[in-house]
């Protein structure tokens, strides 16, 4: 509180000490500084609306307002009350809030699917497709306009006519066109022809929509192959590959310390494969039907005088006598066919081959000459470095159809070309420090004219306020010469402080015998 209290009697004191003109101008300076300080604050402070919805019907324009005003979000009216004007930082809020109520966002978007809750007493089939197109184009741009990087859209539908045979029918088209408020991310662009695609009817597919801006610059063209999910074009597909393969190669002769150039070529098959195999086999038992026949006839005839033939010889024909014996046997087996149907089908864009070219620099030897210089000789790579880079390429870049192809080379970079890139990028950065060097330069002569501004404006000021003349006394009082007796009374009170502070008892002693001797 102390320091405070000085510090107000020393401001207290150096305003009184100023003259009328410095009072004028430093008051003139702090109302200066108050009023630009307030204007930022009033400018930061105040709200910066942008359009929220334009040509707003006046039957919507009470709904819009509650709708609104229930949120607490402020709004503005302009053009004769068809525009309303909401805050910068509000804006995203408030159109999510009138896509949920159903209320018109942005630009007047055509009706949707509430065209059907009018009933037409003579229609036909053709009407009814045209009213169902106009909805879906509607409910699209409804929907495009409800994200916060979009102004208004515009959205026409071509529908194909459907056909009996597949085979026969045609794709329908889509064209989109944008007013966009920043640069769209490739997220956003396939956010946007995912909407358009699944609501855009069955025959409708990205590879005939088409996405543009107002400015006619082109977001989403569709490809010319069907292989749309990786790439928009045969030549980006494989300039990804190749790149992605050497960024990757090059990363790892960094780690190892290797200093060498990688080239990667991919051969790609953009052909779509569709092959179908089919097998039969024995199948299932279904049933089994077996028949046995058999058949045994004895014939013999009557006999001679007993023991005419009695006991023949093994082997011997009995006359007279006949036997017969029939067996049959006889299945059948019914099987059920089994059969295998196989249909494999190749995506487009597969990898055939790799092409990896590798430039190394090889190694030095170091040895001296007659004179006792170390010089440096190029060696080159050995048989066994070789082999390993060429394993770490394979293993890195991978492999396709066929096996990947790599060559190797080595070759001495020269550290002159070196020397004059660094030299190069010295003289860049030294371009650069001098721009901004040149930056902080004109920064300084700004800052200088506005205090000759100031100084010029006070010129000004001081000679236009008059300022009152002090009147001069008639006659200067004269000031009292010093006697020898006050130059001597000085001199020792002098001495006599500086003796106080080094001896105090001393001086206290002294002041004692004076006064004792004056009493005396």
């Amino acid at each position: 509180m102390e320091f405070l209290r000085q510090l107000l009697n020393g401001i207290r004191q150096a305003w009184k000490e100023l003259s009328l003109s410095a009072r004028i101008n430093l008051a003139l300076a702090a109302l200066a500084v108050v009023a630009v300080i307030a204007l930022v604050v009033i400018m930061g402070a105040k709200p910066q609306y942008v359009t929220l919805s334009t040509n707003v019907e006046p039957s919507q324009l009470p709904k819009i307002v509650d709708a609104l005003t229930a949120e607490s979000i402020s709004y503005q009216l302009a053009n004769g009350n068809k525009d309303i004007l909401v805050p910068i930082t509000e804006r995203s809020s408030a159109q999510l809030l009138l896509a949920e109520k159903e209320l018109p966002v942005g630009r007047t978007v055509p009706p949707g699917f509430e065209l059907f809750k009018e009933t037409e007493l003579m229609t036909n089939q053709w009407l009814q497709d045209v009213k169902f197109m106009r909805a879906v184009q509607g409910e699209l741009q409804r929907i495009l306009n409800a994200f916060d990087f979009v102004e208004y859209s515009y959205v026409l539908i071509r529908e194909a006519k459907e056909e009996l045979f597949v085979s026969e029918q045609k794709p329908s088209e889509a064209a989109v066109t944008l007013a966009i408020k920043r640069p769209l991310t490739k997220e956003e662009v396939k956010a946007i022809v995912s909407i358009v695609d699944h609501a855009g009817g069955p025959n409708l597919h990205p590879g005939n929509i088409t996405v543009t801006t107002t400015k006619g610059d082109v977001l989403y063209m569709p490809p010319q192959s069907e292989f749309a999910s990786l790439a928009s074009s045969k030549l980006e597909l494989v300039a990804d590959w190749e790149k992605q393969r050497e960024t990757k190669l090059m990363t790892k002769l960094r780690e190892m310390g290797v200093r060498g150039t990688v080239s990667v070529s991919a051969k790609m098959d953009f052909d779509q494969k569709e092959s179908t195999d089919e097998k039969i086999s024995e199948g299932t038992e279904l049933s089994t039907y077996s028949t046995s026949t058999t058949n045994t006839s004895t014939e013999k005839l009557p006999e001679g005088a007993p023991g005419a033939f009695a006991n023949p010889p093994e082997g011997t024909v009995k006359p007279g006598g006949t036997t017969t014996n029939e067996e049959t046997t006889e299945e059948i087996t019914n099987y059920e066919p089994s059969r295998t149907v196989t249909k494999t089908k190749t995506d487009p864009g597969n990898v055939v081959k790799f092409v990896v070219a590798m430039v190394i620099e090889g190694d030095y030897k170091e040895s001296k000459d007659d004179q006792g210089n170390t010089t440096r000789q190029y060696t080159g790579l050995t048989e066994e470095r070789k082999q390993t880079f060429m394993d770490l390429a394979k293993a890195t870049v991978g492999e396709g159809e066929i096996p990947t192809e790599v060559t190797i080379l080595d070759h001495p970079f020269k550290i002159d070309e070196l020397a004059a890139v660094t030299g190069a990028v010295e003289a860049a950065q030294g371009e650069r420090r001098w721009d901004q060097a040149m930056h902080w330069i004109w920064v300084g002569m700004e800052v200088v004219a506005l205090v000759i501004g100031f100084l010029f404006i006070r010129r000004l000021l001081s000679r236009a306020i008059a300022i009152p003349e002090v009147a001069e006394e008639e006659e200067a009082s004269a000031l009292p010469e010093a006697t020898r007796e006050d130059l001597r009374r000085q001199d020792v009170a002098t001495e006599v402080g500086r003796l106080s502070e080094r001896e105090p008892e001393v001086v206290a002693a002294l002041l004692r015998t004076w006064i004792a001797e004056g009493h005396e």
